[in-house]
Order: structure tokens, then C-alpha cells, then sequence
């Protein structure tokens, strides 16, 4: 297999400019275009979105893993994944250009550190209207220490080549959960299951 080339961040934005890295539109559950959530407490602004709580980046992050939004190209089990959404500012304005990268272990709990594929894996940037897309699969669990981790996505995101946030998302219902020191529900995510061995889910962060 070829190795695949690593672009840095600043490449990878002005690639999505001619409309090299295509990106699927984030929706809801419902079908609707999803957006960022808003924070409406009394003294919110009413167009202040609030930012995406941060979390740990973990011992398995790797630098310079390829562009690409298509992780599920092994033919690996487990169900298949379409994560999609929307990267925002504080003023919940759309960020173009922002690159957002994730990694996660496959069905099995395991992180590819070492192979040239760099197993599920990959850095986007936003569309015009800050959306991007990922296809992939549900990521196992693993043992850390005497717990198992719940299952869980990392991402961060860049803007202008600066770094503006590191976290992870979690999925609804998921049995370690409530016993994991770093779940947080305000980055949990309802699956849709379509039936077929695949579903899809969408998060908007806001940075």
C-alpha cells in the first residue's frame, strides 16, 4: 500500500478552497441542517454559543495523519458511522477553513500508532458554511487500568493554524459512561441506526 502523504494545516485549508476536500452536510437525527447550540440562560447573549468543554487528548495522539474524511476503507467490523456537523465561533458564526481532525481505536479497542495506513485517522477542513463529515466506524472499548473506557471519539480543531480546541465525544447509552472520569453528556451523541449495520450521528462544536 502507499504511504500516504501528510499535509500540514495551512495545505489542507487551502486545498478545501478548490474544492479538494468534499465534505457531506451535517444533519440532525431529524434530517434538519444542524447548528450550533446556542446558550440561553438570562444573561447569554442571544447569538452566544457556548464554547465546547475541552478534554483530555489521550497517549495515543499522532501528528501529521493524511486528509481525508473517508476512515472506514479496510473493510474492518463494526458498524459503520457518518459523524457530521458544524465547527462555529463564539458568535456562532460558521468557520470556514477550520481543520478538524479525529482519531479513535477500531472495533476491537486498538489505536493504529504504528502502521503506515494510520488506521482511522484523518484531518478535514470545514466547507464554506464551517461543515465537515467523516465516514467511519463505531469505535471499541478498552481497558484503562481497571475500567473500561467508553466508546469515544477524539478530535481536535485549528483555526488559522492555531490550535483552539482538544476533546472527545461520546455516544448516548454507552454502559461505561456514568462510571468514566471524563464523560461529559454535553458531548454525547444519539445514534441513528438505519438498520443496515450503519447509522449516523452529528455534533457542533463551537470554539
Amino acid at each position: 500500500m502507499t504511504t500516504p502523504r501528510h499535509w500540514s494545516r495551512r495545505e489542507i485549508a487551502r486545498l478545501s478552497l478548490l474544492g479538494l476536500t468534499g465534505l457531506a452536510l451535517g444533519c440532525n437525527d431529524d434530517g434538519t441542517d444542524s447548528e450550533p447550540s446556542l446558550d440561553t440562560s438570562d444573561s447569554a447573549d442571544p447569538r452566544s454559543c457556548a464554547s465546547t468543554p475541552t478534554d483530555i487528548e489521550g497517549p495515543f495522539y499522532v501528528e501529521g495523519v493524511p486528509i481525508r474524511s473517508d476512515l472506514d476503507t479496510w473493510g474492518d467490523p463494526g458498524m459503520k458511522l457518518t459523524l457530521s456537523g458544524t465547527v462555529a465561533d463564539a458568535d456562532c458564526t460558521p468557520l470556514a477553513n477550520a481543520v478538524i481532525e479525529i482519531w479513535q481505536a477500531d472495533d476491537e479497542g486498538a489505536y493504529d500508532n504504528d502502521s503506515a495506513d494510520m488506521r482511522y485517522r484523518g484531518q478535514q477542513a470545514t466547507d464554506a458554511e464551517g461543515r465537515y463529515a467523516f465516514t467511519t466506524i463505531i469505535p471499541g472499548r478498552y481497558l484503562n487500568g481497571q475500567q473500561y473506557r467508553p466508546a469515544h471519539i477524539h478530535v481536535k480543531i485549528w483555526v488559522d493554524g492555531v490550535e483552539r480546541l482538544t476533546t472527545q465525544l461520546y455516544f448516548d447509552d454507552d454502559p461505561f459512561n456514568e462510571v468514566d472520569a471524563w464523560y461529559d453528556p454535553e458531548r454525547s451523541m444519539a445514534i441513528n441506526d438505519h438498520g443496515d449495520g450503519s447509522g449516523d450521528c452529528s455534533y457542533d462544536f463551537a470554539v
